[in-house]
């Protein structure tokens, strides 16, 4: 079962967000303040696909306003433009309270539910632990507040997220929240997220897929196949973007003379523009690029089972996976024990 992280993608809908009247019947609102920050742009959306929503907010004179609905309790993910990611529990008829100092985002609070009253707790009992003291305090969390959307949180980011937790673990907390939220529609997509990963994990063979090239055309992903094919999963959004495009290059230099090496980076860029800019001095080195604009709505993302950028996957010319990675920099080094 192939761990996967969820990284933020978003829409620009230019979207302001400022309301006078307060929340009602499946709508909430969230007010927001920055103690140092007085202009800026940040994203949100709802982490639960099916009501996935992408909107832009504006912070002026430190502060912001944004209302939506939303019909059972879920989490928003509110994204800062260095990538750094928060998550605010909603629910109907809900108007909340968000604090954020700019040069410490780690530590904000949100008011309002008893969701984020669990979520503040947990985020302050564990400020200074490790990432390997934090499997232990997330599933002892999940455990003791299996009924709460939270649980379900922690168990998608700790748990699904984390290479460091086994399957039979995973599997373990997987069925405790199954008992107590049978109805919970965000742990259904993070049940189906992780039998999608399967798809693109090492010795199954990666499915075809219909990708957009630049110039708006088509082309199977198995329409062109070498000995040894490397597919860059990426975006220019993701905090890795620009260092993947460099690798890329690099590992593109290695090899390219020896003929028997393929490389297809398949952007889950949103905007267009911003993609082509990352892309331009590939236009005569032989990287194959590709992007439908969708991000993870793309068919061809959900076809090949991917839900998380950056995703590296190598295969042989009988389309096997060889070796999978999350960090560019490892699998640059894994390529050597397949490619002589």
């Amino acid at each position: 079962m192939r761990k996967t992280l969820h990284i933020l993608y978003f829409l620009p809908l230019t979207a302001v967000l400022l309301w006078a009247c307060g929340p009602g019947g499946s709508a909430f609102r969230i007010k927001g303040s920055f103690r140092d920050m007085q202009a800026g742009e940040l994203y949100i959306y709802n982490l639960s696909a099916s009501n996935a929503r992408f909107d832009t907010i504006t912070v002026r004179d430190g502060e912001f306003s944004y209302k939506g609905q939303v019909d059972e309790t879920t989490p928003y993910i509110l994204v800062f433009p260095n990538g750094m990611e928060q998550v605010i529990f909603v629910g109907q008829g809900q108007e909340l309270t968000y604090e954020a100092t700019a040069n410490d985002l780690r530590n904000y609070v949100v008011n309002g539910n008893d969701e984020n009253k669990l979520m503040n707790k947990f985020r302050q009992e564990t400020y200074t632990y490790n990432p390997t003291m934090m499997l232990d305090v997330a599933k002892k969390y999940i455990t003791e507040n299996a009924e709460s959307p939270v649980a379900v949180f922690l168990f998608d980011y700790y748990f699904v997220q984390n290479d460091q937790a086994s399957d039979t673990e995973t599997s373990s907390v997987l069925k405790i929240l199954k008992t107590k939220q049978p109805d919970n529609r965000y742990l259904r997509e993070v049940e189906t997220k992780l039998t999608m990963a399967a798809r693109s994990e090492a010795g199954n063979k990666l499915p075809d897929a219909t990708l957009t090239k630049r110039d708006k055309t088509t082309k199977k992903l198995w329409a062109t196949q070498k000995d040894f094919n490397i597919f860059a999963f990426w975006a220019s959004w993701a905090p890795s973007g620009y260092e993947t495009c460099w690798r890329l290059r690099q590992i593109n230099d290695d090899y390219k003379s020896e003929g028997k090496v393929r490389i297809a980076a398949i952007s889950l860029d949103i905007e267009r523009f911003r993609w082509e800019d990352s892309v331009r001095p590939d236009s005569t080195n032989g990287i194959e690029h590709y992007c439908d604009d969708l991000g993870f709505e793309s068919p061809a993302i959900k076809a090949l089972g991917i839900n998380s950028v950056p995703y590296f996957i190598l295969t042989d010319r009988s389309h096997k996976i060889l070796s999978t990675s999350q960090d560019i920099n490892q699998f640059k080094s894994e390529l050597s024990k397949y490619i002589k």
